[in-house]
């Protein structure tokens, strides 16, 4: 929790990727809804230190699709057999990776914008993963404005996913303990993130984020085998 909520912090994204396959190593009860319950915390924390740097134009053609996404996302979560879920998990995360990793920048069109919009509906709610598309998205864009914008699209994502999650049955007041469980963790990663936001570039958070995601997923993977 902490290196995850301090890459986020100081990069705008990764703690997703970082934390989901790291925590599913420990227990798949803490994937997706309390990991999504948590972070809903950091996203608060960070929006409300740049919200005045958020784009509106882009953030009005991700939000309704992220909720059309979102119900998709909990369909997956609701229908998913417990016997395969780690393996079902693991392979999706190793698929975000790939996404994150070998996918080129896309334009800031109204259509990529709508398009990524369901990606992290889906993703967001189906493994607590909803940067992937958005590296893709905004891998070229200045830091100062992907950390708020990110900030809102996260916390509305979240939100939704949590909803949509409860209504599938999914997530409930003991998966909300658990993510409270993990609020320390983060906190304490979001004071270092901030402090070595000057110093820890997008570009070693990204490094850190696809080695961390990529070796946790490959051993969960192993692990569910």
């Amino acid at each position: 929790m902490i290196l995850a909520a301090l890459v986020q912090t100081s990069t705008g994204m990764g703690f997703g990727m970082i934390a989901a396959p790291l925590l599913a190593l420990i227990s798949l009860e803490y994937v997706p809804g309390p990991m999504l319950f948590v972070n809903l915390f950091l996203s608060l924390l960070m929006l409300g230190d740049g919200r005045t740097f958020v784009v509106r134009r882009e953030i009005a053609f991700l939000l309704p699709t992220i909720a059309i996404g979102t119900i998709f996302g909990a369909v997956v979560v609701a229908i998913l057999p417990a016997q395969t879920l780690g393996i079902v998990f693991a392979a999706l995360i190793l698929g975000a990776v790939a996404i994150t990793l070998f996918a080129k920048a896309l334009a800031l069109t109204s259509r990529n914008l709508m398009v990524c919009g369901l990606a992290v509906g889906v993703m967001g709610t189906a493994i607590g993963i909803p940067g992937g598309p958005l590296v893709v998205l905004y891998q070229n864009e200045a830091i100062e404005k992907t950390r708020p914008t990110m900030a809102l699209v996260f916390t509305f994502s979240y939100t939704a996913s949590l909803i949509a999650l409860a209504i599938a049955g999914v997530f409930n007041m003991t998966q909300a303990i658990l993510g409270l469980v993990m609020l320390p963790g983060l906190l304490v990663g979001y004071i270092l993130g901030r402090r070595v936001r000057g110093y820890l570039s997008k570009r070693m958070g990204r490094f850190l984020m696809l080695l961390i995601a990529s070796g946790a997923a490959v051993m969960l993977l192993m692990k569910s085998l």
